[in-house]
């Protein structure tokens, strides 16, 4: 991995070698052991290379459980990107910390703000359990962009995603204090990760708060190109309404997506809607799912 990682506008080199994404953590579990947790964490590996995307909520340590039961070695890992703030994916980072330290930690820097979500109760704190202090004594070097940054070749972290999509507004229970009261949570710091693979492009999702369409669009001016291969991860969908949902399939048709794995914050309704779409191109994604392309 490059010791000084670039910002990337000028689109991305493929490069031939082999691409691996393991499920760490997610919400469902196929028994084995392995332990199912409201969150989500993945492992890539490219080539040699091994990173990890997101630490799961850190509640029931399921990604040292889930990693040893896996045959992952955490300590072998050259970095971890952070797909947002919220507590369901950073909150395993000091579980991480204790099984590689020191270890570069990329993230947009709105990651440590006042995170908050209300739904027919008062506000309550849903942003990362460990203040950037903290995590930093632990051996977190933390590398802060708004802007897209190229890992390696064939490798990049979107940064912040624009918003253009109409229909892909942010869901009115996310919102932030600030000096003049409470004010909704357009969640900017949301990023996902992009990397090529012999089959094409690949796309590791978060929770994809800044809109799934929004995203994918992105990726296709980053990559300079208007077919992706496969996306996995969090879509927040799990509370879109009947149009949304609509017309959020009718986009994706554009990118012609040959393997579709959404999970964790997709939501039970989508994901069958997804499945019918995609047919024999859906994947299940839970603990222990892998996916190889090349």
């Amino acid at each position: 991995m490059c010791s000084y990682p670039k910002k990337c506008y000028t689109g991305m080199n493929v490069v031939s070698q082999k691409v691996k994404v393991t499920i760490l953590c997610e919400n469902k579990a196929p028994g084995f052991g392995l332990i199912p947790e409201y969150g989500l964490s993945m492992v890539l590996e490219k080539g040699e290379r091994r990173i990890i995307f997101d630490t799961g909520s850190g509640s029931s340590n399921s990604i040292i459980v889930n990693a040893d039961l896996l045959g992952i070695d955490l300590g072998s890992l050259e970095a971890a990107i952070l797909s947002h703030g919220h507590q369901d994916h950073t909150g395993g980072m000091e579980n991480l910390l204790q099984k590689n330290s020191p270890l570069p930690v990329y993230a947009h820097p709105d990651i440590f703000n006042n995170y908050l979500y209300v739904q027919g109760r008062g506000p309550v704190y849903v942003g990362p359990p460990w203040t950037e202090e903290h995590l930093q004594k632990l051996g977190a070097q933390f590398h802060f962009s708004q802007e897209p940054v190229k890992l390696d070749e064939g490798l990049v972290i979107t940064g912040q995603v624009p918003r253009g999509v109409e229909f892909e507004e942010q869901e009115p229970v996310f919102l932030r204090k600030t000096s003049g009261g409470f004010v909704q949570d357009q969640i900017y710091d949301d990023q996902s990760l992009v990397v090529e693979s012999p089959k094409g492009t690949v796309v590791l999702l978060g929770c994809t708060h800044a809109g799934l369409i929004n995203t994918l669009r992105y990726v296709t001016q980053l990559t300079r190109k208007n077919d992706i291969y496969a996306v996995i991860g969090g879509t927040h969908l799990m509370n879109a309404s009947e149009d949304r949902l609509f017309r959020t399939l009718k986009a994706l048709a554009e990118f012609n997506i040959e393997v579709m794995a959404p999970c964790h914050c997709t939501g039970y309704g989508a994901t069958v809607a997804i499945q019918r779409q995609y047919g024999d191109k859906f994947r299940d994604c839970q603990v222990g799912s892998v996916f190889e392309f090349g």
